[in-house]
């Protein structure tokens, strides 16, 4: 069915006037209705071709691999439709996808080339990051020479992960990216310390009152993307008697680094799709902290959002009885 992620995404395209092709997965398992989605995001105002509208279903599995094909065909047609171009020559650009640690092989960033080809031994700026490419792999992990435009890859070479929507670009030598890097990294600093999570007015502005409670929390993902998702969701939650504050997040698996951070400001420790290191599960049971595993961002945000109401202070009610 139609699950809040699904609503975000429409609204995003709606917002950038952009066209949708909705592929309904899990059509591999039993009870499968692709009538009752249709009439979900009908309701969304999101109309199938087959209902009068101009937006292309297609029924897929991830799971088999049935109607992917069909799926790629109908994103090619609509690309085909929008008269998509793009510039071949020239140095490469375009939008980080995801980004990851790899134990073996260190920073692991999918990139979107968007216009001009990207070729290994080319230096590339990504975000605050900048590296030289060391190598290029496509989807299947075949290793490429160089890729052109509207080509998803992997490199390896970068010195940290940038995030997703992060645009990258090849520069001339390594100096003038070192410099792009570095003037978006303290711009980034500067703002966030202009914008602090919690300040010391938000937390008297109810002065006299209770005062706010804050749930600190420290989250570590294994991929950039899922660990921004987390961060936004939980920043979402709280309200004016208490407040989430992620005090540190990260790519890669709990260090005994994360542990000591949790432990100096009292906070829960979030793994998602990672596990800790030996040496920091070792101090977590000797200082009795509370880390939890997650590998679905459902669970986790459901899991803060129930611990938040516990936080919350009683609601005094008076119902009256009788009068004598």
């Amino acid at each position: 069915g139609v699950m809040p992620q699904t609503e975000e995404a429409i609204n995003h395209a709606k917002s950038a006037g952009v066209p949708l092709v909705v592929a309904i997965n899990k059509m591999d398992k039993e009870g499968a209705d692709i009538d009752r989605v249709k009439n979900e995001l009908a309701a969304k105002n999101v109309i199938p071709e087959d209902w009068g509208g101009d937006t292309q279903f297609l029924p897929v599995s991830a799971l088999t691999g049935d109607g992917v094909d069909a799926l790629l065909e109908a994103v090619l047609l609509q690309a085909e439709l929008l008269e998509l171009t793009a510039v071949q020559e020239g140095p490469a650009q375009g939008v980080v996808i995801e980004s990851r640690l790899d134990k073996g092989k260190g920073s692991v960033a999918t990139l979107l080339i968007q216009n001009g080809t990207l070729s290994r031994g080319d230096i590339v700026v990504a975000g605050e990051n900048f590296g030289r490419v060391r190598a290029i792999t496509d989807e299947n992990g075949q290793t490429l020479a160089s890729a052109g435009p509207a080509t998803p890859v992997s490199i390896q070479g970068l010195n940290g992960t940038p995030g997703a929507g992060d645009p990258f670009t090849v520069t001339k030598d390594e100096k003038a990216a070192r410099e792009v890097a570095e003037f978006r990294r303290e711009k980034l600093k500067t703002e966030r310390l202009a914008t602090p999570v919690v300040s010391l007015d938000n937390l008297l502005e109810n002065f006299g009152a209770q005062a706010v409670q804050s749930l600190n929390i420290v989250v570590k993902a294994d991929v950039r993307g899922s660990l921004e998702a987390i961060v936004s969701a939980l920043h979402d939650l709280g309200n004016d008697e208490v407040k989430v504050n992620v005090i540190s997040s990260g790519v890669g698996g709990i260090s005994e680094n994360d542990v000591n951070y949790a432990l100096t400001a009292q906070a829960v420790i979030f793994g998602f799709n990672v596990r800790a290191e030996s040496s920091a599960k070792r101090l977590v049971d000797a200082e009795s902290l509370d880390l939890r595993y997650y590998k679905v961002i459902y669970d986790l945000v459901d899991d803060v959002r129930d611990a938040l109401s516990g936080m919350l202070a009683p609601e005094i009610r008076e119902d009256i009885v009788g009068i004598a």
